[in-house]
């Protein structure tokens, strides 16, 4: 049977979303594995797709998305003003600390990755501007998570609750302390040999991103996680100082 209008959109959205920086080309039966799209509803998607040039494919029966898709992303940053304002204090941030600053947003109920300044190492962990990063895992997802009011931080962490309530009660646990200092660590949570810190930036009100370091575990041992923190840490405040008094002009004007 074929789905509604709304189904049906949100099934073409998840195609789309099926693509990321690690896996750019798929066959129709990966997408439909990945999706849960039946394989004969999958080609009809793929053929809308690939009709309206947000898709391309090969001669080998595999899809990537079409260069459209550049022009989108530089759109979406040009609209994402708190890159502006995060730019400079992650430049410098990376001058400070040598290694990689990612500036993460809660888009959608999904921590992605908005903006990245990387470092000069030829080794560094990698995330790409548009990634989507795990909501309970890693260090950025946990600052975001905690960030929110109590009430929705439970609502996100009701499907959790109803699998596994002991874990949700841990998570509860974790995240309130995250929300009392304003930071979190993680350590191979998402890429093996990553250790990371991230530290919640806010407008004064709530927490609106996620400044983090990602740090190769070669280049932080113990001794220097804590410096990094520190580092993490501070860049946070001066940008969360900035973006509250960027709020507080605007609201004069």
């Amino acid at each position: 049977m074929p789905a509604s209008g709304a189904e049906g959109a949100r099934r073409v959205l998840a195609v789309l979303q099926a693509f990321s920086p690690r896996q750019h080309t798929l066959t129709a039966r990966e997408l439909a594995e990945t999706t849960a799209i039946p394989l004969p509803s999958m080609y009809r998607y793929i053929a809308l797709l690939r009709d309206t040039g947000m898709l391309v494919g090969d001669d080998h029966g595999a899809y990537h998305l079409s260069p459209r898709f550049i022009s989108l992303a530089r759109a979406a940053e040009a609209a994402e003003t708190l890159i502006e304002v995060a730019d400079p204090v992650m430049r410098d941030l990376v001058r400070e600390c040598g290694e990689t600053v990612i500036f993460v947003r809660l888009i959608a109920r999904v921590p992605v990755c908005v903006h990245r300044v990387e470092s000069e190492h030829h080794l560094r962990a990698t995330f790409e501007p548009g990634q989507s990063l795990p909501l309970l895992r890693g260090a950025s997802g946990r600052v975001l998570l905690a960030g929110l009011p109590e009430r929705l931080r439970r609502e996100y962490l009701a499907p959790l609750a109803q699998s596994d309530p002991l874990a949700a009660a841990g998570a509860e646990e974790s995240l309130a302390k995250v929300a009392a200092r304003g930071w979190a660590t993680s350590e191979e949570e998402i890429d093996r040999g990553v250790w990371a810190a991230s530290a919640a930036v806010t407008d004064g009100r709530s927490t609106v991103a996620a400044l983090t370091v990602p740090s190769p575990l070669v280049r932080a041992p113990a001794a220097q996680q804590e410096r990094l923190l520190g580092q993490v840490r501070a860049a946070a405040a001066r940008l969360s100082r900035q973006i509250e008094q960027s709020s507080a002009n605007l609201a004069f004007l």
